[in-house]
């Protein structure tokens, strides 16, 4: 199976802001792909503040906790799928159902809903002010 990657992070980071607006913070635990100088220079030139979990307390972030752990049961076994190609895609279906469709109990509603309606209320404040 795949390990952690700083090559990877820093390529996830890239693709989310060329498709969404630039984050002012960016949490992760104190894993070595986000604790890399490399990844840690990266923040600084998009200008993005890093904020970390003290080591050993997943539970100061306990909605990511929780959605990484649905996310694995939503997979279910990585070892049964034939081929990486068949992996990486049912990965990405699950990503997308995860984020398009399924109700999440502290938004009560999916995420991509939640974040088109933050979106417009930003905007209507940018056009008030």
């Amino acid at each position: 199976m795949l390990t952690h990657s700083v090559t990877l992070v820093m390529n996830a980071l890239l693709s989310a802001i060329s498709k969404h607006p630039h984050p002012v913070i960016i949490h992760s635990d104190h894993g070595s792909e986000y604790t890399s100088k490399d990844y840690v220079t990266l923040n600084e030139q998009l200008g993005i503040t890093m904020s970390m979990s003290k080591k050993g307390s997943p539970w100061e972030n306990g909605y990511q906790e929780s959605s990484y752990s649905q996310f694995k049961v939503d997979l279910g076994d990585p070892g049964r799928f034939a081929s990486l190609g068949e992996l990486v895609y049912d990965i990405y279906q699950t990503i997308h159902s995860y984020n398009t469709k399924r109700i999440h109990t502290a938004l009560k509603m999916p995420p991509a809903v939640f974040a088109k309606r933050h979106q417009r209320s930003e905007l209507l404040v940018q056009e008030v002010s």
